[in-house]
């Protein structure tokens, strides 16, 4: 064995320490570690590639759930409220011969769900799907959801709308991707937004989001970002997935992002986009949006326990909701339905 060479050690020593003061101060690393690289980039096609019409797309080990509802409710998942069905119609569904149909009928409920809990949860999750509305269906009050919830969580089981959750061992985050508004030239959002829910969320009673003493101060704080096309979603299929990132404790580095038909239309995370909070909006354009400032981010949690367990396929059309409409029957269809940890992308069907 040859003898220890101290002078090339310390030659080699040194070079290293060279080396990685020059990748510190390097654009490469700070591309690496500033705000802007934490953005998810993924667009166009993704996990879904591999798997013409989503067969086999359940066994690729980033996937937590899938079904296209061939064998109808099954594997977990689990139907709440009334108005849930099967529909068995190659004309109707995405692909196969089935989907799920979900009514809303005007004077007899608000209409249904399909929810899917696991028990291990993730701090990134996408869940990707495809909907139709039908002709004659409203606008609903409430759509698709992602959450995640203690098992002590005081309204686990429902209710907590006007309440700020709490972020730590008894608590609670969630946000819903809610669709535009279904009518050309009808007040509304004029695009896909979100509705969200967590620790330190905003109030809608003043100006500067803090509550004033009254009850009710915390409703879904909104995010909906600028530049979509005009909407008129109906009797077609809409590809829709969206994204959370949950943050590092003590940290404002969580995330919230949508694709319509594998196009990102927004994202919100740590240093983008610049905006401005009025009550309980984040607004990137008009009146409000004097002095804008780059996010903040999002402190989904104070506690690494709580973590994404919980995706809802929501329809909740209301009494108020309801009362626009043209027919008593308000109907969706879902299809084609992934959670999973990378992102997913449309359905490839060639």
């Amino acid at each position: 064995m040859e003898p220890w060479n101290h002078t090339v050690s310390a030659r080699r020593r040194l070079a290293w320490h060279l080396w990685a003061a020059f990748l510190a101060l390097s654009p490469l690393a700070t591309a690496q570690t500033s705000p802007s690289a934490r953005k998810v980039v993924e667009e166009g096609p993704g996990l879904a590639a591999k798997y013409r019409n989503d067969k086999g797309i359940a066994k690729n080990a980033a996937v937590i759930y899938a079904t296209g509802f061939e064998k109808g409710i099954r594997g977990g998942l689990k139907k709440r409220r009334k108005g849930v069905e099967i529909l068995e119609d190659p004309k109707i569904a995405r692909t196969g011969k089935a989907c799920a149909k979900i009514t809303a009928t005007r004077g007899k409920d608000t209409g249904g769900d399909l929810v899917y809990t696991w028990k291990k949860g993730v701090d990134r999750c996408y869940v990707r799907f495809y909907c139709r509305f039908d002709k004659d269906t409203v606008t609903p009050h409430h759509f698709v959801n992602m959450s995640g919830h203690m098992p002590t969580y005081k309204y686990r089981f429902g209710g907590g709308a006007g309440i700020r959750p709490p972020g730590g061992a008894d608590g609670k985050f969630g946000t819903t991707i809610e669709p535009p508004h279904l009518d050309r030239g009808k007040k509304g959002r004029k695009g896909w937004m979100f509705y969200s829910y967590w620790h330190e969320m905003r109030s809608w009673q003043t100006p500067q989001g803090a509550a004033d003493g009254r009850p009710n101060a915390y409703y879904g704080n909104n995010f909906l970002a600028d530049g979509q096309r005009p909407f008129v979603g109906r009797e077609k299929w809409i590809c829709v997935e969206f994204m959370v990132q949950l943050n590092q404790i003590g940290k404002h580095d969580g995330e919230q992002a949508v694709w319509i038909d594998g196009k990102k239309v927004g994202h919100w995370g740590p240093g983008f986009p610049s905006g401005s909070w009025i009550r309980d909006r984040f607004v990137t354009s008009g009146t409000w949006n004097k002095k804008p400032k780059p996010f903040e981010g999002f402190s989904w949690r104070s506690d690494e326990r709580l973590r994404i367990n919980r995706a809802m396929l929501q329809w909740y059309v209301s009494g108020r909701s309801a009362k626009k409409g043209r027919s008593d029957k308000n109907i969706v269809y879902f299809d084609n339905l992934v959670i999973a940890t990378k992102y997913i992308g449309p359905i490839q069907d060639k």
